[in-house]
């Protein structure tokens, strides 16, 4: 643009890696005008993160890129194990081998808690879906070799200076920004400063292709890490995963090494010294390795001290690795940052297209983007560390490896865990091992820590059953969010739970039966443009929708009808008698296996009113014609879940 005055549009991103695109392809689905810039030429050529939680998988069906991300993940039935061992070479011994992420005896555990599974797909091959996505969508607002140089925040819009391949520079305007260049500087150039630890461990990894599939003890482990007493403990031998391309052939098949770096090794680590550190771990004869690309990095676990420039007034929001640099083990770094703009785009649309309730308009629904998120992205911190630390402190030294040990020392006493017939250390050792794994749930088997995150602070009519019960059980009695297990929950601030529903169609395919259903979960009936109310009983919440002279929050609120086994056709016909208002016509479904009742905790007249992320901004137990059969009662509601002022209280529950 060339004139001096540049056109404002109502968002820009910085950064065109997986969260910038997550939120360019949330913001047109918002119809949100936008411009994307991205410094590089494209997406990126060395992978990265790598494993995909439910609750990352159901914002890619929300995106509308679930179907390219199943068809290109690796199947399934090689992305369920993580083992340990020596080496792959002909004196190569496994360690151990243990399930994870959804595999083995976790299968049913993991199927039951989300309409999508936990998918692992190599962030090379992410990107250029979620790419596609959002150039589908926005065409004309995706710019690459489009550096951002500047960031200025005035008043009313914030001013970015961007510079072409070219060397040109041009001014854009926007009333907001979301800050998403992987921690590039951005989030130091606007002065909010780090809270955490930097620069942990060094580390190098290498994107190759090799024929390793051939010399692979089983290829159901998505992870092997490697322990060689003669090179060091776990994270300093390295370890090694499948890129795919799906299906694996020999000759295509694509791996990452990545490792510490040892004293030992040389200052430089150039390609030549990674593609000896790799053979020398993997110990495979006459490997031929085709090395892609290299990659120098340090280990982080950092959280920025805010994640809006300015609490009240900021316009720009820090997301990803400008928020958070999240160590790997555990595979929460992506998954945290595609979260984070699912949470803080639905706040913008609102922001930007609704009405002004006040002076602060939606400031302070904003303000909890930093309120909600940041806790979740220092608790990911913490754990991720430890998860890296673990690895030393429990596996390493339940095999009797120590840095402090001379190498003679850790083969002596590797040699004694492999020797079964040693009774003493060796048995010590082995016992040692199997305990370790359990240490070890806290990275291969922690739905808890995966989707079992909620935000405490979401509590409009003061319901205490969050505080009576641990919050559902999720928080352990230290008050510490229990990693391990998902106890799914309607209690404000929490995740809807997911159940299958049920419902006849008018067309479409028929079942073996010779009936038309559509089976959908109860997270599908999320809506990222508005509320769903949820309830048995839809006809008792016809005068809570309605006010005089029209309903101010329009068609925010979407009414669902969800019926247990045989009530079906009572609760529909009920609703059929007593039609409600166009703009809120209600849906009702089938709960086929009647599980509605137990996982909502609702009598049949209760309700639970859900955010546009899929977060329960409100409940009752049960319906109260008093309190409940109010003109307006569910506007109030939903003004006060926005923190906008001129809504009263609606009263205890």
């Amino acid at each position: 643009m060339t004139d001096s005055t540049p056109r404002t549009y109502p968002v820009a991103i910085v950064g065109g890696g997986p969260v910038g695109l997550a939120s360019s392809i949330l913001l047109s689905l918002c119809k949100i005008p936008h411009k994307l810039f991205e410094r590089y030429p494209s997406t990126s050529i060395h992978p990265k993160a790598c494993g995909y939680n439910h609750r990352t998988v159901e914002i890619f069906r929300l995106l509308g890129i679930e179907k390219d991300v199943i068809e290109q993940r690796a199947p399934k039935a090689l992305d369920g194990h993580t083992a340990w061992y020596t080496s792959f070479g002909p004196n190569g011994r496994q360690i151990v081998q243990r399930d994870a992420w959804g595999g083995g005896e976790y299968a049913d555990e993991y199927a039951t808690v989300s309409p999508c599974a936990y998918s692992i797909l190599p962030q090379i091959r992410l990107e250029p879906i979620l790419k596609k996505r959002a150039l589908e969508l926005n065409p004309e607002g995706i710019f690459y070799n489009a550096e951002v140089v500047e960031v200025e925040e005035a008043e009313k819009f914030v001013s970015i200076t961007v510079r072409s391949s070219d060397g040109g520079e041009t001014v854009y305007r926007a009333g907001y920004c979301i800050a998403a260049d992987g921690g590039r500087g951005l989030t130091d150039s606007l002065g909010i400063g780090w809270e955490g630890e930097r620069d942990i461990i060094d580390m190098v990894s290498a994107h190759v292709r090799a024929p390793l599939s051939s010399h692979h003890p089983d290829t159901r482990n998505f992870i092997t890490w490697f322990v060689n007493p003669r090179l060091g403990g776990s994270i300093g031998t390295g370890y090694l995963y499948h890129l795919g391309p799906y299906p694996m052939k020999p000759e295509t098949e694509e791996w990452l090494f990545a490792c510490a770096l040892n004293p030992s090794d040389p200052k430089r680590f150039d390609e030549s010294a990674m593609q000896m550190r790799l053979l020398d771990t993997l110990q495979i004869p006459n490997l031929n390795v085709e090395l892609i690309s290299t990659s120098h990095w340090y280990v982080n676990a950092l959280c920025a001290k805010r994640y809006r420039s300015k609490f009240g007034t900021g316009r720009v929001f820090l997301a990803g690795d400008a928020a958070h640099r999240i160590p790997p083990w555990g595979a929460l770094g992506l998954n945290t940052g595609i979260q984070d703009v699912h949470n803080l785009v639905w706040k913008l649309n609102l922001a930007i297209k609704g009405k002004v309730y006040d002076s602060q308009g939606f400031n302070h629904l904003l303000d909890t983007y930093d309120t909600e998120r940041r806790p979740i992205g220092q608790r990911v911190r913490d754990t991720s560390l430890h998860n890296l630390r673990s690895h030393a402190l429990v596996m390493d030294t339940a095999l009797g490896l120590s840095p402090t040990n001379t190498t003679e020392e850790n083969v002596k006493a590797m040699d004694s865990f492999f020797d079964k017939t040693d009774t003493g250390e060796g048995e010590a050792r082995r016992k040692a091992v199997d305990k370790a794994q359990k240490i070890l749930d806290g990275e291969f088997h922690a739905l808890g820590a995966e989707i079992g995150w909620f935000y405490p602070d979401i509590n409009i009519n003061g319901d205490d059953s969050g505080e009576a019960t641990r919050h559902g059980g999720q928080l352990n009695e230290d008050g510490v969010l229990e990693t391990i297990n998902y106890h799914p929950s309607t209690i404000p601030g929490y995740h809807l739970p997911h159940l299958w529903l049920e419902r006849e169609q008018t067309e479409g395919p028929e079942t073996n039966n010779g009936c038309k259903t559509t089976r959908i979960s109860t997270r599908d009936l999320v809506r990222y443009d508005g509320f769903v109310l949820l309830t048995s009983q839809p006809e008792l919440w016809q005068a809570a929708l309605a006010t005089e002279g029209g309903l101010d929050i329009g068609g925010l609120v979407h009414v669902v009808g969800i019926s247990s086994g045989p009530s079906h056709e009572e609760i529909k016909k009920s609703s059929q008698d007593k039609i409600m208002s166009d703009a809120h016509s209600t849906d009702v479904w089938n709960d086929l296996d009647g599980k509605w009742p137990s996982l909502s905790g609702l009598q049949p007249s209760g309700a639970v009113l859900v955010r546009p992320d899929g977060i329960v901004a409100w409940r009752t137990l049960e319906f109260d014609e008093g309190k409940h059969g109010a003109p307006g009662f569910l506007r109030k509601v939903v003004l006060r879940s926005l923190l906008l002022d001129g809504a009263d209280t609606p009263g205890e529950e």
